[in-house]
Formats: structure tokens, sequence, C-alpha cells
């Protein structure tokens, strides 16, 4: 039995999202952003007497005309709708198709009208007996997982499978689960308010693996917190260091006031980590259920700390709350500016299927769209006490103050002072290996931009090796706050 598994891309029309990273691709001659996790998990859980092929559209076009018995498509709201004509398209071929993920596990009955099976929650306990009934012809609509899977044994994901060179970051998971209630997500249904993790053993194991396939690689572990559980986070902490890799996490604001623990996290290769902060109103925060884990007033402590400690930070913020009032914009530039966050995603309230506050909203007749290409935090789906055009008007110009090549930079060099951002803050070398060779590439690739190339070169030769990668996101999302397509309103 031949089994394909497909991540479906957004298509050109719907214009570029914030984690396309476009720029940063074509400078490293990558083709997108992030491996898509799902499908080497799934293909690890696959019984070994079926072949398991994987396709990521964003790296490379489906081929329709291939010979397979199964296809297992995956996609998030934002995206659903490609995933909806590729199922289409193989139905109409006469080949099975079974859905997965969270969109579709939040709404199994729209899914069905595209698909021959439904696999309902994580996938862990289920999908072997959906191959099984695939091989004897007897799929069933829906397969709900019974529990939330015990993850201490669950098989590292198949990632020789993926043509994992397209990518500039590995995403690797310690763990699911979160037991926090924000009203506009949907971690807590899907995964379960309890955190469950893998054998630290496994989880470094999967790192040698990723090594020995691209060692220069940087890790981005995708954990909704990795400071979950604290006795987990110190014991790998503690052992990661001889590993030499240098990785990215997401933390809550309550879990960074441990000196020791940023500390472990430094020596053990973290220099970034991605914060949910989501407003710099209290207001908004108490609406939106944040308020046990974030209070504005410490923002700042917390930042101040987390960048001592050597560790940059990389905030999430939210727009369109019913209690945002209209300077809100204003005032998350300035503190983005002030606090020198060194890059900031700029969302839009988005009221994913599952959420409660999707409920509330449909419940209040106030949902405006389910075009689901929409619900990437890029655009107004829902009535909002501003208007429309106001929210759209100032989180671009929002985005065109943080991300101006003088806002950017500034917060960078600051950052780089502090021995944030570089290389190795104990270390000073002018003449490296990586800088020489990067530096050549820039200067001969005529493709680049004049500009581009001096920012480029004006941030790698200075007193401390920084690193390469943040200055390539600084000149991504430069260009993405720069070319916001005109919007259909």
């Amino acid at each position: 039995m031949k089994i394909k598994l497909i991540a479906p891309a957004r298509k050109p029309e719907w214009g570029e999202s914030f984690w396309d990273l476009k720029t940063l691709c074509k400078l490293t001659g990558r083709k997108a952003g992030g491996a898509p996790l799902a499908l080497p998990t799934l293909a690890s859980l696959t019984p070994s007497d079926a072949e398991v092929v994987l396709t990521d559209e964003n790296i490379e076009s489906i081929d329709f005309e291939e010979k397979v018995d199964l296809v297992g498509i995956t996609g998030m709201t934002c995206v659903i709708p490609r995933s909806y004509e590729i199922a289409d398209e193989y139905r109409k071929r006469g080949v099975p198709v079974v859905m997965g993920g969270i969109h579709v596990s939040m709404l199994p009955e729209e899914a069905i009208q595209h698909s021959d099976s439904v696999v309902i929650g994580e996938a862990e306990e289920i999908w072997k007996q959906v191959v099984s009934d695939a091989q004897k012809k007897k799929l069933e609509k829906f397969y709900r997982a019974p529990r939330f899977p015990d993850l201490t044994n669950a098989p590292i994901p198949r990632w020789d499978l993926l043509k994992f060179t397209s990518y500039p970051i590995f995403p690797i998971q310690t763990g699911r689960g979160c037991p926090y209630d924000c009203d506009f997500c949907s971690v807590k249904v899907f995964n379960g308010r309890q955190y469950r993790h893998k054998k630290i053993n496994r989880v470094l194991e999967e790192i040698d693996i990723l090594r020995n396939l691209e060692r220069k690689k940087t890790f981005f572990f995708v954990d909704d917190n990795i400071l979950a559980l604290r006795n987990y986070a110190r014991e790998f902490f503690y052992k990661l260091p001889p590993y030499k890799v240098k990785w990215w996490a997401q933390a809550s604001v309550s879990g960074l006031e441990d000196e020791e623990m940023l500390d472990l996290m430094y020596q053990a290769g973290c220099r970034e980590i991605f914060i949910g902060f989501e407003s710099v109103s209290q207001k908004s925060l108490d609406s939106m259920g944040k308020s046990k884990i974030n209070r504005v007033e410490e923002y700042k402590r917390i930042i101040d700390k987390v960048h001592s400690h050597g560790i940059a930070v990389f905030a999430s913020f939210i727009f369109a709350s019913d209690n945002d009032d209209k300077d809100i914009f204003e005032t998350t530039s300035r503190f983005i500016n002030e606090n020198n966050i060194a890059f900031s995603m700029i969302n839009i309230l988005t009221p994913s299927p599952g959420t409660s506050l999707y409920q509330t909203l449909e419940k209040e007749h106030r949902l405006i769209s389910k075009e689901w290409w929409r619900f990437n935090g890029e655009y107004v789906c829902f009535k909002t006490k501003m208007a429309k055009e106001y929210i759209y008007r100032n989180r671009d110009a929002l985005l065109n103050s943080i991300y101006s090549y003088d806002n950017i930079f500034r917060r960078l060099y600051k950052l780089w002072d502090q021995g944030v951002l570089v290389r190795d803050k104990r270390i000073r070398k002018l003449f490296t290996k990586g800088r020489i060779i990067f530096t050549l590439k820039i200067i001969f690739n005529i493709t680049i931009p004049k500009k581009i190339k001096i920012m480029i070169l004006k941030s790698l030769w200075q007193h401390k090796e920084v690193s390469i990668m943040p200055v390539l996101f600084a000149l991504n999302f430069y260009d993405y706050a720069y070319n916001l397509n005109t919007r259909k309103q």
C-alpha cells in the first residue's frame, strides 16, 4: 500500500502571510520558512508494511498522477480551502482521502464533505487503525481519539522522508498541552489542559538525527510553552549543551522569572524566546482570559531580565479586542521600540473554530466571514467595535513603523551591544569563515538590491560576531511590512 501525506500551501491570490518568510528564503536559497511537523510525525506512526511519501506544496507541486492508494491531508484553518481543493481532486480520481489536523477536528462535518474519512484529535492512537481499514477498503467516516495520547514512547518523526534542505529551520516538539484558557486559542481543546512530554532521551536522539542531516540549522521548539513543566525543562536544558545547537522556543511571561532557568537556557543554546504578550492594555488582557499569566506592569522587567541573559524577545500582539481603545496601536509601537524587542508579530484578533471566542461571536451573530483563508491573523473576520478600515490602516502603519530600517536596526544594534543575538557573547572574533563566506555571497549576488547589501554588510562587520539569522529576519519583515497588498474589504 502506498500512502501520500500532503501539507497544502497558501494560494498566491490570498497574498503574503507573516510567516511565509519569502525574503529570508530568497536570501538563503531555501523554499519555505518551516517544515510541516505533522507529515513526518504521521509517517512515523505508519505501519512498516506501507510505503509513505510526503509532499509539502510550499516547496513542490503535487503530482496528482502519481499512483497512490490513500491520501492524507492536513491544514490549519487559514489554508484549509486549499486542503479541500486537493482532497476534491483526488476523490475525482477515485483515490480515498483522509483529513486530519486542528481545523477538521473542530469542524468534522464540514471536512467530511471533501473527504472519505476525518481523524478527530491527535493521531497517535488512531492512525494504524485508519491505515488497516483503508487496506481493507472499509474506511469509517470519523475516527475520534479516545484520549489525549501518552507521548513518552512516541516514535521519532521520519525526517528522512522530507526534503529538509528546503527549510532554514528545524521544528521539533518535546510536548503538547496547555493549562491556560485564553479565549482566542484552540490548543486547550485540541491538545488538552495537561502537559504531556516525550522522553528527554528520545528528544535528544531526534536532535542528533537532525544535526546529522544538517548541522548548522537553527532549531525551533514548537511547544506552546517550553517551560510548562519546570523539572522537565531543567533536566532537558542540563543535557542539551553537548549537542551544540542554537534554538528558539515559546514560553509564557510567568515562566521567565527564574534567573537560574534563563541562564540554563542560554547555556543550552537558546537565543530567542517567542512570548505572547498579546496586549499592552490590561483591560484587553482580562477580556481575553490572559490575565492569569500576563500583567502589563511586569512586561518591562521580564524583557530586561531575558535580555540580560543574552536571549532576545520575539513578541506577539493581538488587536481589535472589544476593550482596545484607539491609542492601542501607537502605545504598542512605543512599547516595542522602547524595550528593544527584536521582532513582533502583529495580529488582528481571529476567532478560530473551536475557541470560546468563536462560540461567543457566533452566538452574538458577529461573525462576518467564514472565508477560512482570511483566518490568519491579518483580516477582520467579525464585527469589531473599531471600524474595520481603522484597524487595517493602523496595523499596517504599526508594521511599517517597527520594521522600518531605522527602527529595526536601532533595536538590533542595542541588543548586539548587550550580547544578545550574537554568536557567543563571551567571544569576539572579527574574521570568521562563516562571516567571510556569507559576505562574498552577498556581494556577488546580483539579485539583492544595493540597499539590502549595505544593511547586511553593516550588520555583519562590527565588533561582535552577530548571528546571521536575525539579520535575515529583519530584512524579511521589512519587505513584508512595506509590501502589504491593498486589501479587499
